[in-house]
């Protein structure tokens, strides 16, 4: 789960291109996934804290970007976890 999705390459516009912004990206993915984790040995359940950790980004990444960008940076996610399981 620590590898990087360069976020910017999913925004319509990205504010802040500078070192700040993707440290502080980075920490917000790092601290949301911890949190995650922890809820999910919580309630013994990773597929429901999963797929609502999932249905949340997908509602919420379609309103800020779009279905398209959407779509491809869920893909970039999928490839990512498939290239560091193998």
């Amino acid at each position: 789960m620590g590898s990087v999705i360069n976020f910017k390459n999913h925004a319509k516009s990205c504010k802040n291109s500078d070192l700040n912004y993707q440290k502080k990206l980075c920490r917000i993915r790092d601290t949301i996934e911890n949190d995650l984790y922890r809820k999910s040995l919580i309630e013994d359940d990773h597929l429901a804290v999963s797929l609502s950790a999932g249905r949340y980004a997908a509602m919420k990444l379609t309103e800020l970007i779009g279905k398209n960008e959407t779509l491809i940076f869920f893909n970039d996610c999928i490839d990512t976890i498939t290239k560091s399981n193998n």
